[in-house]
C-alpha cells in the first residue's frame, strides 16, 4: 500500500496551539508537521535544522520516544485513525465487490432440465451462452428438437439475468 498523501488538519486546533508562537515558529511547526507525516518520526537532527534556541515553543510540541525518535502526538493520533479508516473502506469496498462477484457470477442454483425421459442436468447459474455450452459438454451428440425446446425453456426461466 502506497503512502497515505494526506491527514486531517484541524484549522481551530492548531490556532490555538501556536497562539503564542510568532509568524517564523508557526511555519517551522507546520513544515516540521509535514516532515514526521512523511518519515514517520524526526531525529534531533532533523529538530535541530529548523530550529533555534529560541523555538522552546515548537520543540515542546514533540515527545521524544523510546528509540530516541522525536514525534508530534496528535499528528500520529490522526495519520493512525486515517490509515484505519481508509483500511476499513477498502476491506468494505472488497467486501462489496467480492459479494456482487459471488452473488453474480459464482452463486449456484440448482435446477433440474429434462432432456430425455432418462437425462437429468443440474445446471450452475451463469449466461445463456454458458449453460448451452454446459447442456452441450454433457449431451454427447447433436440436440434433437425436443432438447433445444427444453434448453430454450430453462433460458426463459432467467430472462432477467443479465447476459
Amino acid at each position: 500500500m502506497a503512502k497515505d498523501p494526506a491527514v486531517l488538519f484541524y484549522t481551530q486546533d492548531f490556532l490555538v496551539g501556536t497562539m503564542t508562537m510568532n509568524y517564523e515558529q508557526k511555519g517551522k511547526y507546520i513544515t516540521l508537521l509535514c516532515l514526521q507525516h512523511q518519515k514517520g518520526k524526526l531525529t534531533l537532527k532533523d529538530l535541530q535544522s529548523f530550529l533555534t534556541d529560541e523555538d522552546i515553543d515548537v520543540a515542546e510540541k514533540f515527545i521524544k520516544d523510546t528509540d530516541g525518535f522525536y514525534y508530534n502526538q496528535k499528528l500520529r493520533y490522526e495519520a493512525e485513525r486515517r490509515k484505519n479508516y481508509s483500511e476499513s473502506r477498502r476491506r468494505n469496498l472488497m467486501k462489496k465487490h467480492m459479494d456482487k462477484d459471488i452473488n453474480s457470477h459464482l452463486e449456484t442454483v440448482t435446477g433440474t432440465v429434462t432432456v430425455t425421459d432418462t437425462v437429468e442436468l443440474e445446471l450452475v447459474t451463469g449466461t445463456k451462452a454458458e449453460r448451452q455450452d454446459m447442456l452441450a459438454d454433457v449431451i454427447t451428440g447433436s440436440l434433437d428438437k425436443e432438447q433445444k425446446e427444453m434448453i430454450n425453456k430453462f433460458d426463459n426461466l432467467f430472462a432477467d439475468e443479465k447476459q
